[in-house]
């Protein structure tokens, strides 16, 4: 994602800390503009002293509240990320219970077909009863042997009753075997509701716990911030005693303020125009490459690390560079198509699932795709995938590249803490760019892979 939830609120918080330090600067130039006449106040050696210790103990105290609000900083993106890993065992779950709810109905399907098979069979038994009462008696035959007039319709007569007599057993035991193959249908249905019912309790427990996770973000986010606030205004009132202590300095530290804020708005700047033009490049690049697909030139979208050579890797695998390529393409064919916490899948967008508590709350109205559901219909149908980051990066491919050696289709993963703390995918496409749905009131877009998120955990390559 370009900007988490997480990091979307430090980035407030920084911005009110540099409007308290900005504001202390303005006090810090009223202090130290004096009137060009006016004579410097004499500064005896304990007053220097006095002003020595008293400048210690307030950067101790700013080095104190500059720790707290990183230790807090640090642990509201672990609870962001704990969230986004349960919103992707819910997805998970949901694709689960999908998968069950089909086979229930495929059980229910095969029930009815057996019952249609006993009612044919019952119906032939009940045409056989019919029949042998019509027909006369096996018994019989001694009567029509002496009554008969014709020899020929006696061996006829007993032909019937031969014929009806194994049709009897015919018919019996087809009324059997529907019997039986209803009652094994039946079992089967029984089977596949029990396990629907448990994929739906299973989804409803990620569900909870998606939220849960999501509820206790929030909570102790909350008491975070309150903790930050008064952290800030310590560390506004450190920086103006500060300030205040050392008046002779004023004038310089003032200058210096100043030159640092515009270094870092020019930093800033710089680095917000490099993310544009990789982003308008990678735009003027693929309008490139359809121009050239239009007019008959071919050529292969966004361009990985290696050029047009196939890299060093793995032996095994079906993997191409082809295929990579084909998958950033369809991925990139995605621009703009808003994110839905738990949507997409293989066959495109779809309507998301509402988180409470979250940007996500209205997600279930979205129509668009979460971070492991664009990079399932990327791949599709050359390999299917869970709807599960953790799992895609174990199951997607067993070849793992290192940065500098991506190449486009290559999946990249966040992560708080191992595998199971995956928690984030995108989709390199090449450049240092990758493709990727960020989170709940986004769209899916570009980002240059290393700015992203933190916790960059490593990389797969599908089909090796």
């Amino acid at each position: 994602m370009v900007v988490r939830q997480a990091d979307k609120r430090m980035i407030r918080r920084s911005s009110r800390l540099v409007v308290a330090s900005v504001a202390a600067g303005a006090c810090l130039v009223c202090v130290a503009v004096t009137p060009a006449h006016a004579v410097p106040k004499r500064v005896t050696d304990g007053q220097v002293q006095q002003a020595a210790n008293a400048k210690a103990a307030v950067a101790k105290l700013v080095g104190q509240l500059s720790a707290q609000i990183a230790q807090s900083q640090a642990r509201e993106r672990t609870l962001q990320a704990q969230a986004e890993l349960a919103e992707q065992k819910y997805a998970y779950a949901l694709q689960q219970l999908q998968e069950a709810t089909q086979k229930a109905n495929e059980a229910v399907a095969a029930v009815a077909t057996a019952q249609k098979n006993i009612e044919k069979a019952r119906s032939q038994l009940t045409s056989y009863v019919r029949s042998t009462y019509m027909a006369p008696s096996v018994g019989s035959t001694t009567i029509d042997l002496l009554t008969a007039q014709d020899p020929t319709s006696l061996l006829q007569g007993g032909d019937y009753q031969a014929y009806i007599s194994a049709h009897h057993l015919d018919a019996m035991t087809a009324l059997d075997r529907a019997t039986v193959a209803k009652s094994n249908a039946q079992a089967a249905a029984q089977q596949a509701k029990q396990l629907q019912a448990k994929r739906t309790t299973d989804a409803d427990t990620a569900r909870q716990q998606a939220e849960q996770a999501y509820s206790a973000q929030q909570a102790e986010s909350s008491q975070l911030e309150a903790s930050q606030a008064d952290a800030q205004k310590k560390l506004a009132a450190a920086q103006l005693q500060l300030a205040t202590l050392n008046n002779q300095r004023n004038q310089y530290v003032a200058y210096v303020q100043k030159l640092q804020a515009e270094k870092a708005a020019k930093a800033e700047a710089e680095r917000q125009a490099r993310i544009r033009a990789a982003e308008e490049a990678a735009r003027i690049q693929q309008q490139q490459q359809q121009q050239q697909q239009n007019s008959g030139g071919g050529g292969g979208g966004y361009s990985g690390g290696g050029g047009g050579s196939a890299p060093a890797g793995p032996s095994g695998g079906s993997w191409t560079l082809a295929q990579g390529q084909a998958a950033a393409n369809k991925a990139l064919s995605q621009l703009g198509v808003r994110y839905a916490w738990a949507g997409g899948g293989y066959y495109g967008p779809t309507y998301g699932v509402n988180s409470p508590g979250t940007d996500g709350w209205n997600d279930s109205q979205v129509y668009g795709f979460d971070c492991s559901g664009l990079t399932m219909f990327a791949w599709y149908p050359a390999l299917q995938m869970p709807h599960y980051a953790a799992s895609q990066y174990l199951d997607a491919g067993s070849y793992h590249p290192s940065p500098g050696d991506f190449q486009p289709g290559d999946l990249l993963f966040w992560s708080d803490g191992g595998v199971s703390g995956i928690h984030h995918v995108a989709l390199y496409i090449g450049n240092g760019n990758v493709v990727q749905a960020p989170n709940s009131g986004d769209v899916v877009r570009i980002t240059p892979w290393d700015q992203v998120a933190y916790g960059y955990f490593g990389a797969t390559r599908p089909l090796t």
